[in-house]
């Protein structure tokens, strides 16, 4: 009888916590854009001093002090959407590299998702989608390339969540934002699949790998993408960083994984593309991952 009971009561609490799950992703939208006589001026100086900021991350106070200037700069400008790109950029590095409890690194996601969404909503089509019901992936037919980077971070940013907010039970409630992730990438691609080097490619491979069988989940479809971002990623530290964190060390292919963090830590900052401080972060982690 106790035993029952006590069963009872783990089942209710996995169920609870479920449900806190659920509601903790029913963020609000960030669809909306501020009225135009909230613009200011926005100096070349200004957008040049932020981008320094945000090449220059290594800890959790400079991190700060580059979505600061950004915010700024988003609210000076809210009908132009790269501060927003920029804010969702570093709000997910923020979490990913600084923040360590769940709890804290969700509130940097949803930021980052709803800053995408505000980016998304300077597209006037996808705005009056969005108005009329539809979910963002529901009105991302109407992006276009300006919206690149909107698409890819708030695919990201699902990801994050999935991966590092979500306890074995609850990452049952959001499927249907991983499958909105999906109608993300697949927008991406119909307008350019060799956007930054075909980060697509590495996308798919983090959907296949966490998605289940039932709902397209493919570890060999997985692989091949892991294993073609990595190809066409020359300038990049994700994906083999990424190769190897999420697919080979799960995998128990150590040696494969060595081999792609100690080519990461290798790396010179100087010859790479992409943000400074996310492949700074990579190079960091990657030396962790080999230390242990």
């Amino acid at each position: 009888m106790k035993t029952s009971i006590a069963r009872l009561a783990l089942m209710a609490a996995l169920l609870l916590g479920a449900s806190a799950t659920a509601q903790a992703l029913s963020w609000a939208p960030g669809g909306t854009v501020p009225p135009a006589d909230r613009v200011s001026t926005v100096t070349a100086a200004e957008v040049a001093g932020a981008r320094r900021l945000g090449d220059a991350i290594d800890s959790p106070v400079s991190a700060r002090a580059a979505i600061v200037a950004w915010e700024a700069i988003a609210a000076g400008q809210p009908d132009q959407p790269e501060a927003w790109i920029e804010l969702a950029m570093l709000r997910l590095l923020e979490g990913a590299a600084y923040r360590n409890r769940p709890g804290d690194r969700l509130k940097c996601y949803v930021a980052a998702l709803q800053d995408c969404e505000r980016a998304m909503a300077t597209n006037p089509g996808f705005l009056r989608r969005v108005r009329q019901g539809q979910k963002p992936w529901e009105a991302v037919a109407a992006l276009g390339p300006r919206e690149m980077g909107a698409m890819n971070f708030w695919s990201t940013g699902v990801f994050y969540i999935f991966r590092d907010c979500l306890g074995l039970f609850s990452r049952l409630t959001p499927v249907r934002a991983m499958e909105g992730a999906r109608d993300m990438l697949v927008r991406m691609e119909a307008i350019d699949p060799t956007w930054e080097e075909s980060v697509t490619t590495f996308s798919w491979g983090i959907y296949y790998h966490s998605m289940p069988a039932s709902r397209g989940g493919d570890k060999v479809r997985a692989r091949e993408s892991f294993d073609l971002a990595v190809t066409r990623g020359v300038r990049r530290t994700l994906p083999r960083w990424g190769r190897a964190k999420y697919f080979y060390l799960p995998r128990g292919e150590t040696a494969a994984a060595r081999a792609d963090l100690a080519a990461v830590v290798a790396r010179d900052l100087d010859e790479l593309g992409g943000n400074r401080s996310w492949n700074r972060y990579f190079q960091a982690e990657a030396a962790r991952l080999l230390a242990k």
